[in-house]
């Protein structure tokens, strides 16, 4: 059976994948593409047949379709997406590889340096200062990566890398303290405001844009996806290793403890930047799958967890783990929310699932004002310490991010807003947290005395 949605899917998925293309002019082309479908299909042709010739008089698929004579119908995008690409294509994709071989050989010799002066990872108390700075090791050459695709300029470069510098500078000059409260804060807030100026990097010249950012939304949500199977890939290679050189009685150990684990760290994280950027078509149409299997089954969970919370008379208000158990939640739904919305064509119509994602927000919404209730409390109750400060600014930014966002729902759903005012919530909210993570990690310390 011919669905046009999806075939239309599978045509933005091609010209977005030959990277010649921004989202604007994707959007424009596919705007003329259904003009025309809509008027052969009044003068009696089939869908299929009318989305096929509008395919071909855009004229961009001329050379697949020389050859439609040999393939039929229902095989015509599959010849389409693993039709060779030009010698062009394929030297900026060997280039990509060397530029992942090269980063990841200068991230893993960079994690290394610091053995030079007498601080291995294995000594007691260097695991802070290698999880502190294990994003400025890393994420610098993620964005070498982006910005040498997307040819930026000069001044582009200089602002992305000095700032990388200057937080390597702030975050190893600070003193820390017993008990280590704002120098943890930093190793958690660190690599989240360093991954949006990955971001900016990865966008290009888009950054200030609704869509480019969205990108950067779906962008990071197929890194997850693709970096548990390529980190789970290098887990096996290393394992597989040790036993093979076991089998040989040759300990291969400690090369896996004092290289591999370190440049496999690095390159899985390149390795993945790599796939995500040259398989954006495969992934976007993986994307909404993963999204509609996920979605109902954290809403049961949540809605068990509450359940089981108030049958057992469990209170957030007297136990931290509650609070950090909340906490972890929230943000693995809002990144399943998130991954849902980035993933959605905003020209569909509503269905079930954007129903079943407002549900999720709601109950996300609901936990979430119980945790800031149980903050606010052990607050008053204790007193203020940086570890609840941080979690009280960001149940309120989760609180405002949830809320806004089932609000527009409801108004698209009443028809009186288009579902890419969620997106401009969601993409203009990327802002605020920038700022937050940038305040708990560079400011905290200092408002604290570093302890």
């Amino acid at each position: 059976m011919f669905e046009m949605e999806t075939q239309i899917q599978l045509w933005r998925d091609h010209l977005r994948a030959r990277g010649n293309f921004t989202d604007e002019d994707i959007s424009g082309l596919e705007d003329n593409l259904r003009d025309e479908i809509k008027e052969l299909m009044t003068r009696g042709l089939t869908p299929d047949e009318s989305f096929l010739i509008s395919v071909k008089r855009s004229g961009d698929m001329d050379a697949v379709l020389k050859g439609f004579a040999k393939v039929n119908t229902e095989n015509l995008w599959k010849h389409l997406l693993i039709d060779p690409i030009d010698s062009a294509a394929k030297k900026e994709s060997r280039r990509d590889i060397a530029l992942v071989v090269i980063f990841t050989l200068l991230a893993g010799t960079l994690i290394k340096i610091p053995e030079l002066f007498g601080l291995r990872f294995s000594d007691p108390g260097a695991e802070h200062f290698y999880f502190k700075n294990i994003s400025l090791f890393i994420l610098p050459f993620v964005s070498a990566f982006f910005l040498i695709k997307r040819k930026a300029g000069r001044k582009t470069w200089a602002t992305i890398m000095v700032t990388f510098i200057i937080a390597a500078l702030i975050v190893n000059i600070y003193p820390s303290f017993p008990p280590y409260n704002t120098e943890i804060l930093t190793l958690l807030h660190l690599p989240l405001f360093l991954w949006l100026i990955v971001g900016v990097a990865y966008i290009g010249r888009q950054w200030q844009s609704s869509q480019g950012r969205m990108n950067f939304i779906r962008f990071t949500g197929e890194m997850v996806v693709y970096g548990v199977l390529v980190s789970s890939g290098i887990l096996a290679l290393g394992l597989f290793t040790l036993a093979m050189f076991k089998a040989i009685q040759v300990d291969a150990e400690k090369f896996l403890e004092n290289y591999y684990l370190f440049y496999g760290a690095c390159g899985a994280v390149l390795i993945t930047a790599y796939l995500v950027e040259a398989k954006k078509s495969i992934v976007e149409n993986f994307a909404p799958i993963l999204a509609k299997i996920f979605s109902p089954l954290f809403l049961a969970i949540m809605v068990a967890f509450l359940i089981v919370m108030i049958s057992t008379g469990k209170s957030p208000f007297m136990e931290r783990e509650f609070l950090i158990t909340f906490d972890i939640m929230l943000a693995l739904v809002l990144g399943l929310v998130l991954f849902v919305i980035s993933s959605r064509n905003n020209r569909q119509p509503a269905n079930m699932f954007d129903y079943l994602n407002l549900t999720l927000i709601i109950v996300a919404f609901i936990i979430d004002g119980i945790a800031l209730s149980a903050i606010i409390f052990r607050l008053s109750a204790f007193g203020i310490t940086p570890n609840k400060l941080a979690a009280l600014g960001e149940n309120l930014l989760l609180l405002g991010n949830l809320g806004g966002l089932a609000w527009l729902y409801v108004l698209y759903f009443k028809k009186k807003c288009d579902f890419i005012k969620l997106e401009k919530w969601q993409t203009g909210y990327l802002v605020v947290y920038f700022i937050w993570t940038g305040i708990v990690a560079f400011l905290f310390p200092v408002l604290f005395g570093f302890k």
